[in-house]
């Protein structure tokens, strides 16, 4: 496969220290620049709209898991200078349909996350279907905290195999983003826990070099 894009999530709760973040990102040579969610949470719209001025050549992706009333969402993001945006495959079908179809309207792209999904390939499937650029498999943080070991990388690759559109993944280290891409993972994402070491920029300059290299290479 080609070389998977990198995906780094800005869960933070001020735009100051999302750009702070973003800039050292882009430094480190991440791909993607994902307005998440707390940042939308305690920031708004305009978080959108710093990001995109301060990298108006970055791609955006804006984790809004929308569960119902797509438009004004898909409106803003694509008015603010974003790429993509989330949808919950926790919406009812009918959202879902409707916001794949308003993201294609406006020329933005979408990405279904099938976080907290059972039978994703069912899922992941019936998302395609309906015309969704990407699929995201995702597995929680706090999922992740009580149960560290858990991770569906089995089913992330049983997605991969099972679908035509690029497959996204929420990692946790090097490890497992290895893992990811192994399995066939197009985007790997990652914000936490390296959002909040001591030395953003170097932890996801590494993570970066790890996740892209061959296996001989990390041994």
């Amino acid at each position: 496969m080609d070389k998977p894009i990198i995906q780094y999530a800005l869960d933070v709760t001020t735009i100051d220290r999302a750009l702070a973040l973003a800039h050292q990102a882009v430094d480190a040579g991440v791909d993607w620049l994902e307005v998440g969610g707390p940042l939308i949470k305690f920031e708004g719209i305009h978080a959108i709209e710093a990001i995109h001025h301060a990298f108006p050549d970055q791609y955006i992706i804006v984790d809004f898991m929308i569960l119902s009333g797509s438009e004004r969402y898909i409106e803003a993001a694509k008015s603010n200078g974003a790429n993509n945006v989330t949808i919950t495959a926790l919406a009812p079908d009918e959202t879902v349909q409707e916001a794949i179809s308003l993201c294609k309207e406006y020329k933005i792209d979408s990405t279904i996350d099938l976080f907290n999904k059972d039978n994703l390939v069912f899922h992941a499937k019936k998302y395609e279907s309906m015309g969704a650029n990407y699929i995201m498999v995702h597995y929680g943080v706090d999922q992740k905290k009580f149960n560290p070991d858990g991770s569906p990388i089995s089913n992330l690759k049983k997605v991969v195999e099972q679908v035509n559109i690029p497959v996204s993944y929420a990692t946790y280290d090097y490890v497992e983003s290895r893992e990811a891409v192994d399995a066939g993972a197009s985007v790997i994402v990652q914000g936490e826990p390296l959002l909040s070491t001591s030395n953003p920029k170097e932890k996801l300059e590494q993570f970066i070099q790890k996740t892209l290299a061959s296996g001989k290479e990390i041994e």
